[in-house]
């Protein structure tokens, strides 16, 4: 059973509870300091408002081409980030200040949270540097949708460049997401003129001077005939190599922008037809079979040649 010093206890702190909740002083106190609070909140929306908007502003200005899709996704990217940044920090300096208007010991809360950080950072270490890495593509416009690029052995056309990954479609319509930290080399095909290389095999036993002028002539021709798809004309650099049963020529063509594929397709063609006309073999593989018979004595009196490609 509780002792009268039990229920006296019991009453006095039940008493001390109502004078501090009857002080009007500490009520006073109270709302000074959330009048504080709310003031220094609205003074930091107004100040993330004003910021985050001269941040746009100045984006907006640096526009340089409407047309440039590079440009506007660069100027998206860093301009997310820049006012992501500052809502951030921001948010965080407001939330300090609030909780020190209190008498929170803020102290603590920065170490913790310093330590947390740490720890997130370690853990999300490739998020990070995947982030960095795609805000670093787009700045320096390394690529940029529609490009057609090769990242370590995958090659395709660029469908999305994102902050933190990039989607590559390739020749067969597969797509490919790959991580923008783990891209470290890239080859942009899409940037400049690109060159159509093309080797053609002649027989040992054509002449080779013949064959030269031959060659002048188709690539004079194919160049007048398709004008729009050679940026310069077609030029026939000569024996590249000397293979086991052919002398190789290569032909090169400076094009536009990754029309080297359909250039080459469109030389090799002229090249077939015209040297049919001329009558200069392309030599192809050949098997020769024997069918030998025996005769009297042993010996073979029966022999063919057939030959097939």
């Amino acid at each position: 059973m509780a002792t009268n010093q039990d229920v006296q206890n019991s009453v006095a702190q039940v008493d001390r509870i109502l004078e501090q909740v009857m002080d009007a002083d500490m009520w006073i106190r109270f709302g000074l300091k959330l009048l504080i609070a709310l003031i220094i909140i609205a003074g930091f929306y107004i100040l993330t408002r004003v910021l985050t908007g001269a941040v746009s502003r100045l984006f907006t200005i640096r526009k340089i081409n409407e047309h440039d899709y590079l440009a506007q996704r660069q100027n998206e990217t860093l301009l997310k980030l820049l006012q992501n940044a500052i809502r951030y920090v921001l948010g965080i300096v407001m939330l300090l200040t609030v909780l020190s208007q209190f008498g929170i010991n803020i102290t603590g809360l920065v170490a913790s949270a310093g330590i947390a950080g740490l720890a997130i950072s370690f853990g999300a270490k490739n998020l990070v540097q995947d982030i960095i890495t795609g805000a670093f593509i787009i700045f320096e416009r390394q690529f940029k949708v529609g490009d057609f690029v090769r990242v370590g052995l995958i090659e395709g056309v660029v469908t999305e460049l994102g902050i933190r990954t990039t989607k590559l479609k390739g020749l067969n319509g597969e797509i490919h997401i790959i991580p923008n930290g783990q891209i470290l080399q890239v080859t942009n095909f899409s940037v400049d003129n690109s060159f159509a290389l093309v080797d053609v095999q002649v027989s040992y036993e054509e002449d080779l001077e013949r064959v030269e002028r031959v060659l002048h002539q188709i690539a004079d021709t194919t160049t007048k005939k398709y004008e729009d798809m050679f940026v310069e004309p077609i030029e026939m650099l000569g024996v590249q190599t000397l293979g086991p049963s052919e002398v190789v020529y290569r032909l090169m063509a400076e094009v536009p922008p990754m029309q080297h594929f359909q250039a080459g397709r469109l030389i090799r063609k002229e090249l077939k037809q015209g040297l049919e006309v001329e009558g200069i073999k392309i030599p192809y593989p050949r098997m020769v079979m024997m069918n030998t018979e025996q005769g009297n004595g042993g010996q073979a009196d029966d022999a063919k040649n057939v030959q097939s490609s």
